[in-house]
């Protein structure tokens, strides 16, 4: 048989064939491994502890400047903090 010939049988026993299906728990499967993770107990324990220490230790540094610079500081790590979680929520749904 010439390559011509045996691709037109390769092509007409491939559309001849039942229609390949996926079980049944595939999808179930597939959600399984894509579903965001939650955090374990420890993990929010070791936030909430980051989290305390990261305050205490602004509070430490910024206890001489005046109140006007900390207000400032504030506002401006707040501006970022919520662009940059919009930006990543953006970032995760594909919008």
């Amino acid at each position: 048989m010439r390559d011509d010939e045996l691709m037109d049988q390769l092509l007409k026993d491939a559309m001849a064939a039942d229609v390949p299906e996926l079980s049944p728990a595939f999808d179930a499967r597939v959600m399984r491994r894509v579903r965001p993770r939650r955090l374990t107990p420890t993990g929010r324990a070791v936030i909430a502890i980051y989290a305390i220490a990261a305050a205490v230790t602004a509070v430490w540094l910024m206890q001489d400047l005046p109140v006007v610079w900390i207000a400032v500081s504030v506002a401006a790590c707040a501006a970022v903090a919520a662009t940059t979680s919009t930006y990543a929520r953006r970032l995760t749904v594909g919008a």
